[in-house]
């Protein structure tokens, strides 16, 4: 018999505790941007202007609305620099920066099993695609 306790991800998924929990962090991570803008502030601080330079794609009101719910989650911290003209820098709370240990996993789960451009992964998925994604190979920006 082992003494290694059970990984949280095999709990009793009927568990309503755990389901509770599981649906809670999916609606934070599950956001599209989220994570990206999560990511982005891993590497530093950041004023709006510079995350919407450094992430494709997302409208100044995306933007906006993201950093307020993440903000509110208590993932990222907004302060006002007192300079002429006015600027906000955002950085990522304690509990903001613990999510590294999540959103490293879940970026190299993907280059290894999802598409990007047109591109797979090394192995083929086994379950149901999400639209829109194509196959092909998954370069290694690492």
């Amino acid at each position: 018999m082992s003494t290694e306790p059970i990984p949280l991800s095999r709990l009793d998924g009927s568990h309503e505790r755990t389901q509770r929990l599981l649906i809670e962090v999916a609606d934070v991570l599950g956001h599209k941007w989220h994570p990206i803008i999560l990511t982005q502030l891993l590497n530093g601080e950041h004023t709006f202007s510079e995350l919407g330079a450094a992430i494709d794609d997302v409208s100044n009101k995306m933007l906006s609305d993201s950093l307020s719910t993440l903000e509110a989650e208590g993932l990222v911290d907004r302060e006002v620099v007192s300079e002429k003209p006015v600027r906000v820098k955002y950085t990522l709370t304690q509990q903001g920066r613990e999510l590294e240990a999540v959103l490293d996993p879940m970026l190299r789960w993907g280059r290894e099993h999802l598409s990007v451009d047109g591109v797979e992964g090394t192995q083929k998925p086994t379950g149901p695609r999400l639209p829109g994604r194509a196959g092909g190979e998954v370069p290694d920006d690492e």
